[in-house]
């Protein structure tokens, strides 16, 4: 039997976005996850928590780089330091034992926002693109505009990350103990003790079924989430199981970013049409 390498190629060329396309997608991630960084350790390094000049000085250069991705200054590089920074905030809680710094939450948002700088993502909605559109209208008045569009093997990566954070976090349950529903049973009585929802626990089969379809779904969820015609039935899926999450545990911002990272599971062009169209632009260019 002879392998078709060009095949090969081009069938794991179309499981996941293209490697250039519409900017908006990841540009949209780029704010999302810089107001998510802020909302996560702003509060617990805030300058009022500041020890000394040092702490002091890291906490300021932390809200320079956020502060620089959310308006898409210099957007590459505020993703490179605003990743740098929540990973060494991560690094630091797991030496420290400071409480959920070092949870593969924090992770996932800080490798997040290091391989959003793989992509072109201050192309659109950003400060960097004002100052490109009036460099370009100076320099060629009657030229059309720069197009949002660009790099984007960042998103490809995303996407990649998206499945194995799925597989591996499958894959810690995948024991009696999760299966059995006695890991889950923990966790709600440490939520749910003395509270309205309390009457869960008399329940406990009905939780062994929970951690069971929670497991069968991140396994799906795993694989589903990288073929394309599948997206339509997982998306619901997956952002279905996020909202749960929130909703039924202190889970603080993993939901809200895996939500948003969800994103680089879109077809940018679509993205692109689907904005367009919400804010009139294409009723615009027919009439015209």
């Amino acid at each position: 039997m002879t392998v078709d390498l060009k095949t090969i190629a081009a069938r794991f060329d179309q499981w996941g976005p293209s490697l250039t396309g519409s900017t908006r997608a990841v540009a949209l991630m780029r704010i999302a996850l810089a107001v998510i960084a802020i909302t996560r350790f702003g509060g617990e390094i805030g300058f009022h928590q500041a020890q000394n000049p040092a702490t002091l000085l890291l906490s300021g250069l932390f809200f320079l780089l956020v502060a620089m991705m959310f308006v898409g200054y210099l957007s590459r590089i505020a993703c490179i330091g605003t990743g740098l920074s929540v990973m060494c905030l991560y690094i630091a809680g797991a030496l420290t034992q400071t409480a959920g710094w070092s949870h593969h939450h924090v992770y996932l948002l800080g490798t997040a926002c290091l391989l959003l700088a793989l992509t072109e993502c201050g192309r659109s909605y950003s400060l960097d693109r004002w100052r490109a559109l009036n460099a370009a209208r100076r320099a060629r008045p009657t030229q059309p505009e720069p197009r949002e569009y660009g790099f984007l093997l960042g998103q490809r990566l995303i996407a990649l990350q998206l499945s194995a954070m799925y597989f591996w976090t499958a894959i810690d349950k995948t024991d009696r103990a999760f299966l059995s529903g006695e890991r889950l049973e923990q966790t709600f009585v440490w939520v749910y003790s003395g509270r309205a929802l309390d009457f869960v626990l008399a329940y406990p089969e009905m939780i062994a079924l929970l951690s069971v379809i929670v497991v069968i779904v991140e396994y799906v969820l795993a694989v589903a989430i990288l073929v394309p015609r599948w997206r339509i039935w997982v998306v619901p899926m997956g952002l279905a199981l996020h909202a749960g999450f929130y909703l039924m545990l202190p889970v603080h911002t993993y939901s809200a970013t895996a939500m948003v990272l969800y994103l680089a599971l879109l077809d940018p062009a679509r993205v692109h049409s689907f904005i367009d169209r919400i804010q009139g632009h294409e009723r615009v260019a027919h009439h015209l």
